[in-house]
């Protein structure tokens, strides 16, 4: 049970303090007014922190119940309202229904007729509050507005992304995994005229045909065993919305023959039915694959091919754009960081620069959170970044001269990587792939220092 704040209006005082009594013991709030024009004026100047409901009684002094009724809901259209009658009637509850009024109370009523209507309708209001916050934080993390870049290649791609998603064409988004196609297909949708309803997404790679298939097209009760209700496919839920299928290439030719349906027909029967139902969804679908070669091999169907590859956003890798990866690790940071204020050192970032990013801006988004969690006295340095990132930098070892023993390459090759980390034991150690104490046991063996210029 959650406590809200209530206002409750009525003339007679020992109504008034049943009213208060009994919902004061639940925890709520309660502000009481004996007339409609004093409640009215509270609403009018009110701007914020409205009431979570309010009683009225319909036979108030002043105001009549359904002129008062039509009066909050004319100020306050999303406010709930309770009118009390004690010489209630059918008719007079459906003409209170039809001013707005969510329920009815007769008098008398019990204790529990109030508890359990006043209960219900706050935890309307605050599933309605969650979900509204829900959907502010989807759109503020997938806003076109907040994408972070400066390369002038991924400009390109953003900027058409917006332009296409006016048109209701499917798009086909290329690209390495990990290089941002959920973000260029979240553009895409909110940039669109569909952007007030869902974007859904769903990785075509993560699951098995038959759970896929059920996904996409849903299915009825009894289609398979535990299937015990019948279940909305994310074609379904996504009604006039966007739906993002990522990995498209790996689908089975069994399920683009379907989709291939969905696309030319706009229509779609769920698993174990034979309804045939209608389908008002775009289609934004991306991949890793080259889908040409892909078709020319007969994995993938040509004529699903062009029906998604109506628009081809290519999204370029993130070694491609090496100018996006100080804004993207600073946005990273923040994300991981919340209120401790840390930065990158110029020597982590360079780091950062000048490595190949086979994983991408995923890769570098983990990458990242270790090192804020590693991170210490409000740096992230060259320590807390894996040693993988610096292994290929390294200037490679010469050949060994003939006669060398194992333990004098062994020594040539530790010197080497411990001079090419500026004398860092713990980073020597990590490229070395040895523990730390290992490291300092083969320093003191070789008797290897660091050299004072």
């Amino acid at each position: 049970m959650h406590s809200g704040k209530i206002y409750i209006c009525d003339a007679d005082q020992n109504s008034l303090r049943i009213l208060e009594e009994t919902l004061k013991l639940q925890g709520h709030r309660l502000t009481c007014y004996s007339q409609g024009s004093s409640l009215l004026q509270s609403l009018e100047e009110q701007k914020e922190d409205a009431p979570d409901l309010i009683l009225i009684d319909m036979h108030l002094p002043d105001i009549n119940g359904p002129d008062l009724l039509r009066r909050i809901k004319r100020l306050r259209p999303q406010l709930h309202v309770i009118p009390m009658n004690a010489f209630g009637t059918v008719r007079g509850a459906i003409e209170a229904m039809k001013q707005g009024a969510h329920d009815y109370l007769l008098k008398p009523f019990t204790p529990n007729e109030l508890n359990n209507l006043v209960d219900k309708l706050i935890e309307h209001n605050r599933l309605v509050s969650e979900n509204r916050s829900l959907k502010a934080e989807i759109r503020r993390r997938f806003d076109p507005e907040q994408v972070v870049f400066k390369s002038t290649s991924f400009e390109k791609v953003f900027d058409l992304a917006k332009k296409v998603a006016q048109a209701e064409a499917s798009i086909l988004i290329m690209g390495e995994s990990g290089t941002g196609k959920e973000i260029i297909a979240s553009t895409i949708h909110y940039s669109s005229r569909r952007s007030e309803q869902r974007f859904l997404t769903i990785n075509c790679a993560a699951l098995t045909d038959t759970l896929l298939e059920s996904q996409l097209f849903g299915y009825v009760k009894g289609a398979f065993t535990g299937a015990v209700t019948s279940q909305r496919g994310l074609i379904e839920e996504a009604e006039r919305g966007t739906l993002f299928l990522d990995e498209i290439g790996d689908i089975s030719p069994g399920l683009q023959a379907k989709l291939l349906r969905v696309l030319q027909e706009k229509e779609f029967i769920p698993v174990g039915s034979t309804k045939v139902r209608k389908a008002d969804v775009r289609f934004v679908a991306a991949t890793n694959k080259d889908l040409q070669e892909e078709v020319k091999v007969g994995n993938f169907r040509e004529d699903l091919y062009y029906r998604l590859n109506v628009v081809t956003l290519q999204v370029p890798a993130l070694r491609e754009r090496p100018e996006d990866i100080e804004p993207l690790a600073n946005l990273f940071i923040e994300n991981f960081a919340g209120r401790d204020k840390l930065q990158l050192s110029k020597a982590a970032l360079n780091i950062l620069q000048s490595y190949n990013w086979p994983g991408n801006v995923r890769e570098l988004e983990n990458i990242i959170e270790m090192a804020v969690i590693l991170a210490d006295d409000g740096e992230i340095d060259v320590p807390q970044l894996p040693a993988k990132l610096t292994a290929d930098q390294l200037t490679p070892m010469p050949a060994p001269k003939a006669g060398m023993t194992l333990e004098e390459v062994e020594k040539l090759y530790i010197e080497q990587i411990y001079r090419e980390t500026g004398y860092h034991k713990l980073r020597t150690a990590q490229i070395l792939d040895i523990a730390r104490r290992t490291l300092d046991r083969k320093l003191q063996q070789y008797d290897i220092r660091k050299e004072h210029s």
